[in-house]
């Protein structure tokens, strides 16, 4: 059998392209509701709200970014007024991230904004469809040897 790429019907492509236009929208409605967090921020709030109080490798890890890049979004994040960092006065290098009183107060409100556009884009999906979508990417990860 003679096999041929073609991009646009690859899962890569097609999963890079629904998660750049899902992360664009993210960032759109975010900025509808008078937030300049990024689907990447968001990631680290959300880990935050779930569990106060991570070291930046611990969010690092969580979010599979590598710590210099996870330093960079936690600096844009403080000086947003997001978050702010606890040093351990007992190790200076270690730093725990925890969400300002404003953006704990404002949980609820992004909570909602992330659900409603995976709702938009989920929209005519059955729930079978949907589950069928996680399984589906689920193996890719597994398959690959990311959890």
């Amino acid at each position: 059998m003679n096999r041929k790429y073609v991009m646009d019907e690859s899962p890569g492509y097609q999963l890079f392209q629904a998660s750049r236009v899902m992360n664009a929208r993210l960032n759109e409605n975010f900025k509808k509701i008078g937030h300049t967090l990024t689907y990447e921020q968001w990631q680290i709030m959300s880990r935050l709200y779930g569990k106060e109080g991570q070291t930046q490798r611990m969010l690092a890890v969580s979010i599979e970014r590598d710590e210099a890049g996870t330093s960079r979004l936690l600096g844009r994040m403080e000086k947003a007024g997001y978050i702010y960092r606890y040093v351990n006065p007992e190790d200076k290098r270690r730093n725990y991230i925890y969400p300002t009183e404003w953006a704990r107060q404002e949980e609820e409100k992004l909570n909602r904004t992330a659900l409603d556009t995976i709702d938009e884009a989920c929209a005519g999906m059955t729930e079978e469809e949907k589950r069928s979508g996680q399984l589906f990417l689920e193996k890719i990860r597994n398959n690959l040897g990311s959890s």
